[in-house]
This record gives C-alpha cells, sequence and structure tokens, in this order.
C-alpha cells in the first residue's frame, strides 16, 4: 500500500524555545489510523504540520494529494446548512444518516454543538485523506454512531485523532506520540493495548526488583556497621589491655570507617539511581497524567435555592422544548440534564445562568458562587499565561498559587504557557484550576460536555474532582460512564418538538 504522507526528521519548537517534539519520521497510508498520546503531548499540532498549516522547525513533510485536517473546533458560519453543504455535493446515503433530522434551511449558528458537528462530516466525505481531531465531541449516542459508520464507509484514509474507544477500534494502526517521541503499533487498538500492558507489567517488575535491590543494599549497610562497630569495641578492648597502641588502632579506625563510607555511599548511590530509572521508564509509558486536587468547592445549605421552573420555556423561531419544565433543586443537588443534540440543554444552563431570552413561564435562580465550564472553557483568557488567568482571580500569594497550579499539572514553568498554546485537555485542566484556585469558592458547578478533548487519565481525574465536590453540581455530558462513576443519578432529560418519546 502506497504512502500518502511521508515524514522524515520532523521536529517542533515554539516561540518561547520550548521543544514539543524531534526527530519523528512515520508514513501514513490509505487506510484508518490512529494518533493517541496524553493531553499537552502535540497531537493536534502534529496534525497542522501534517496538514500544512504549519511548518515544522526541523525535518520535512510530503505530501501525496490533498490532506485536509478536520479541526476540534470551527465557528459556524451564518449561513443555512444547504449553503454551507453547498448544492454541487454528490447526495449519499451516508451524508442523510449524518444529517439526520437537521433542518437544511436552518442557520448553522442555531446548531447545537453536535449537529455543527454532523454538518461538518457531512461536507468533509470527499476529501482524499482526512485527519479528524476528536470528532465525537458534542456527539449524543446517534452522533456517535454516525460517525463510525463514517469511519467506516469513508475511502481516501484518514487520521483519527481521539479517545473515544468505539472509534479507536477501527483504526489498523496506532501511532502513539509521547515524550519518548513517535511509536508506530500494528494491529490495531486491542493489540496496541495489549503491548502496553505486557510493557507497564514489565516495567512495574523492573522497579519492584530495583527497590528490593535498594533495600537489600540498605540492610547490608546496617550489617556492615553493626560489624564495624564490633570490631571497633575489640580493638579498643585490647588497647585498653596494651595489645595496640591508641595511636595505630585510631589510624586503623579511620581508614575502616573512610573505607567503609565510600562504599556505603557507591553501593547505595547505585541502588537509588537504579530505582529513579526504573521509575522514570514506568512513568515515561504512562500515555495520561496523574492529577490531584484538595480544593473541591462549598457545601450549601439543604433548603437553599439552586434553580426552579415552572412551565418554563425558551423560544428561538418556536418553543425550543416539547414539553414545559417544572422542577425544583435545592441544596447539594446533582442533576445530569439528558437530550438529543438540538434538545436545548446549552439553552436551559445559559438561562441558568442569567441568559436572557424569549421565555414563558418562570424561572428561579439561587444566588450561588458558580463555576460555569463551557464545551471550549472561554472563562479563560487566550492572550494571558496560566498563571496570570489564576492571578486574576485569587488573593494568593505567588507561590501559593504556582503550589495549587501544580497540582493540576502546570508545574514549574509550565504555569507561564499562554494558554492559547494548550490543549483541549489542558485548557480544561488551567479552566479549573482558575474556578477552584479562585479566592471565591463556588457553591454550584456547571459542566457542559467536560469530558470533550480529556484523555481516560484525566477523565478519570475530573471524575474525582466532580464525586468530591460539596456543592451542587449541574452537567451536561453524553458520557454515561463518566455521570455513573461521578455518582450523578438524578437527571432532568429535555426534547425538542417531534421528538419521540
Amino acid at each position: 500500500m502506497s504512502s500518502l504522507v511521508i515524514a522524515r526528521g520532523v521536529s517542533y519548537e515554539f516561540s518561547n524555545g520550548r521543544q514539543l517534539f524531534q526527530n519523528l519520521n512515520f508514513s501514513l497510508e490509505r487506510k484508518l489510523s490512529a494518533l493517541v498520546g496524553p493531553n499537552g503531548s502535540g497531537k493536534t499540532c502534529l496534525a497542522k504540520l501534517i496538514a500544512g498549516e504549519r511548518e515544522p522547525t526541523e525535518g520535512v513533510i510530503r505530501r501525496i494529494g490533498s490532506v485536509k485536517l478536520f479541526p476540534q473546533r470551527q465557528e459556524p458560519e451564518c449561513v443555512t446548512v444547504s449553503e454551507f453543504l453547498s448544492v454541487e455535493y454528490e447526495w449519499s446515503l451516508l451524508r442523510e444518516r449524518l444529517l439526520g433530522n437537521i433542518d437544511p434551511q436552518v442557520i448553522c449558528t442555531a446548531l447545537s454543538g453536535g449537529q455543527w458537528m454532523r454538518v461538518r462530516l457531512a461536507c468533509a466525505l470527499d476529501d482524499q485523506f482526512l485527519i479528524l481531531d476528536e470528532p465525537t465531541n458534542d456527539l449524543d449516542c446517534d452522533g456517535r454512531e454516525a460517525v463510525t459508520q463514517f469511519l467506516q464507509e469513508r475511502e481516501g484514509g484518514a487520521l483519527l485523532i481521539s479517545h473515544d474507544p468505539g472509534c479507536l477500534q477501527l483504526c489498523e494502526d496506532i501511532f502513539e506520540l509521547s515524550n519518548r517521541g513517535l511509536a508506530r503499533f500494528g494491529d490495531g487498538w486491542w493489540a496496541y493495548t495489549r503491548a502496553k500492558e505486557r510493557e507497564r507489567e514489565r516495567l512495574s517488575a523492573a522497579l519492584e526488583l530495583a527497590k528490593r535491590e535498594r533495600d537489600s543494599a540498605l540492610a547490608d549497610r546496617v550489617d556492615q556497621r553493626a560489624r564495624q562497630e564490633k570490631r571497633n569495641r575489640r580493638g579498643a578492648q585490647s588497647a585498653a589491655r596494651g595489645g595496640i597502641p591508641r595511636i595505630l588502632l585510631g589510624a586503623r579506625k579511620r581508614r575502616a570507617q573512610t573505607t567503609s563510607g565510600k562504599l556505603d555511599f557507591i553501593t547505595l548511590e547505585k541502588a537509588e539511581s537504579a530505582v529513579r530509572e526504573a521509575h522514570e521508564a514506568l512513568s515515561e509509558i504512562k500515555i495520561d497524567p496523574v492529577m490531584y486536587v484538595d480544593l473541591i468547592g462549598r457545601e450549601i445549605p439543604a433548603q437553599k435555592l439552586v434553580a426552579e421552573a415552572r412551565a418554563f420555556n425558551v423560544r428561538f423561531r418556536d418553543w425550543i422544548y416539547r414539553d414545559d419544565l417544572n422542577f425544583t433543586w435545592r441544596g447539594n443537588v446533582r442533576i445530569a440534564l439528558k437530550g438529543a443534540n438540538g434538545s436545548g440543554k446549552s439553552t436551559l444552563v445559559k438561562a441558568l445562568l442569567g441568559g436572557v431570552f424569549e421565555t414563558r413561564g418562570q424561572l428561579r435562580r439561587g444566588d450561588l458562587v458558580t463555576l460555569y465550564l463551557d464545551q471550549w472553557c472561554s472563562l479563560l483568557d487566550d492572550r494571558e499565561s496560566v498563571f496570570e488567568n489564576v492571578r486574576a482571580v485569587s488573593s494568593a500569594s505567588e507561590s501559593e498559587i504556582r503550589n495549587g497550579l501544580a497540582k493540576f499539572l502546570f508545574a514549574g514553568e509550565a504555569v507561564f504557557q499562554r494558554v492559547s498554546e494548550l490543549s483541549g485537555g489542558e485548557r480544561l485542566r488551567a479552566a479549573l484550576a482558575r474556578g477552584l484556585l479562585s479566592t471565591h469558592t463556588p457553591e454550584l458547578m456547571v459542566l457542559d460536555e467536560p469530558t470533550n478533548n480529556l484523555d481516560l487519565a484525566n477523565i478519570r481525574f475530573l471524575e474525582r474532582v466532580v464525586t468530591d465536590f460539596r456543592g451542587a453540581l449541574v452537567v451536561i455530558s453524553h458520557d454515561e460512564n463518566f455521570l455513573n462513576n461521578c455518582g450523578v443519578a438524578h437527571e432532568l432529560v429535555v426534547q425538542a418538538p417531534g421528538a419521540s418519546s
């Protein structure tokens, strides 16, 4: 199978001198491959290099035919769906499945995130080689099935950047980008996961062996010192009886201590070095970072109002909810907002946050300190660094802020990264840091599709944050595993007019 993309000696360095990756060599063929790696490893940057949207600092990328990048985010245009797709393309059953019941005359800016993703995918069918960056973001179950069908039936080859196991299982080759470079794994996703598990087991065993050898060296040191002390006591007793001159005895003791000390230092340094190397090797193969926090919001009284709706609805061209909304939320409630793409979940959240719409009925909101994270983490100032974003809302000292940011994996010089250069997962961590390190502790956390762009370990971290959050929670998510793991048992299902029950 001939290669459509060939890269040799590719490196990329930011303007501030930070090296993202170096000396990558790979080729992409006319089939479905995946690019995986930790948030911040450079997957999106590499995708832009492959598509020709950026130039490598070193090396060369040769493309045979057209290569198009399907980015994570693209602002919708103020045109109808039909105009965006244009009337020139050939209609197909796959396009019909992608578009579903989307009205071709609706303006693209009025679409939900999932609907806009479907329209963009329908427009990308004819490109020769396509790089898809997190295409299942924002999609409901039907939308994810449509993407799976898209990947299976589309011809021309594609490189998929995703954390969605359902999509990754379709890929023939897996390319893993990490701090050790770019590695290719053939035979699909399950072969890749088995290989990584074997490597983890091997390196875990090596770490345990190194620790045992270090502990053994420490025990030997204690034993050596005990024997030396015993010899020293015998020598002192002999000197006391007049058998050995005190000057000679002192010289022997100093030589023995010096020799023993050197041997102890060399042995222990080797043992500690082996443990460090084994630990680093194990850490390097962890595709996903592990994070921790101990800043989990403020509990609110059981009867304090979060929100209350009475016969509430919102109007755009028509009333968007099939049935008027009625609910009362008080205290530390944990609510999942559910519904198909376009059913009005994000609109309800914006109304809860004080957005102005044409409405009927009543919606009351409690007076709560609220942390709202939308799908784009737009509370962040892209022009500023991670540190400056937190400093803008915190009265803590610089050292306290930096210590706090370290808990979100922004350590050392990483706190001075400009937000515009962060990956999707890094953006979410920065947004969480800004919210949870703020002087005003959140009482209500509102999350709109928070697992988009997150690798598995960062999802696990977010689950822990959400689980331990002491205040009220309202979350929009199509990720049932995430909701179950967070213990979000209550739900409000919203439906658009014409939706089936």
